[in-house]
């Protein structure tokens, strides 16, 4: 018989590789080629924020900024790595919390403040003091960003996971989840995910605190508790200065 031109055959080849594709759809997609917003992986439903929530009136930030959603929570940089096992696995390196706002409110609340008051007083005491005051603030406000923007330990969701039957032994079903999690997970209903080693979530990061940014969170709260000792500090010292009539001390 007579051969298919060469334009069909493309067509009915693509046609069957649509199939195949649509038959398997919990295959991951590389990052590169995804098509949609939800991270391979990451398979969490998109649900609307109650107004009961802290996150219901935030909206998301620009499309520029993020790649994917997870759950509440926006993905602004992911890669492939290779796991301790050999198998490949989408590593989050940077997102923003579901309140992610805050995170920059925070960060000038804080600059604001602590600068206000150091160029009120930092002029009277010698250049230690400003390098200390430095130190001390950018500590605080690098804490900051990376306790808003590091995975803080969202479990992977797969709908083949889903499925299977899980051990009631160390896994329990959660409604507003609408999965099965485990003893040390629980779902942040802020951010709609779940995490491990969940904390609670801080609206003054605008994420929620877990297994993976509880580090850089301590950290936060450490130099933060040693900022504002370290501007009363600041303040006295040069109120001394200024009863005992010295002149400010160049070193």
């Amino acid at each position: 018989g007579d051969e298919a031109p060469l334009e069909i055959m493309d067509q009915e080849n693509q046609s069957r590789v649509s199939t195949r594709m649509a038959a398997h759809p919990s295959k991951p997609v590389p990052l590169e080629k995804a098509s949609s917003e939800i991270l391979p992986g990451y398979n969490y439903p998109e649900v609307e924020p109650r107004p009961h929530t802290l996150s219901y009136m935030v909206p998301a930030p620009p499309r520029w900024c993020y790649k994917y959603k997870v759950g509440r929570m926006y993905v602004c940089r992911a890669e492939k790595i290779t796991s301790e096992l050999g198998e490949p696995e989408i590593k989050i390196r940077c997102m923003l919390g579901a309140c992610w706002p805050m995170t920059f409110i925070t960060m000038g609340i804080i600059s604001i403040i602590s600068l206000s008051a150091l160029w009120t007083f930092l002029p009277r005491l010698n250049f230690m003091w400003h390098l200390a005051a430095m130190l001390i603030l950018g500590t605080n406000l690098v804490a900051l960003g990376l306790t808003g923007t590091v995975d803080p330990g969202i479990v992977r969701r797969d709908p083949e996971d889903m499925e299977r039957e899980p051990d009631i032994r160390t896994r329990r079903w959660s409604n507003m989840a609408k999965a099965y999690i485990r003893k040390n997970e629980a779902f942040c209903e802020e951010s709609q995910v779940i995490v491990r080693g969940m904390d609670h979530f801080c609206p003054w990061t605008g994420t929620v605190i877990a297994e993976g940014n509880m580090p850089y969170f301590q950290m936060f709260l450490g130099s933060l508790c040693t900022l504002l000792g370290f501007v009363a500090l600041v303040a006295f010292t040069s109120s001394l200065t200024i009863a005992a009539g010295r002149k400010p001390n160049p070193l």
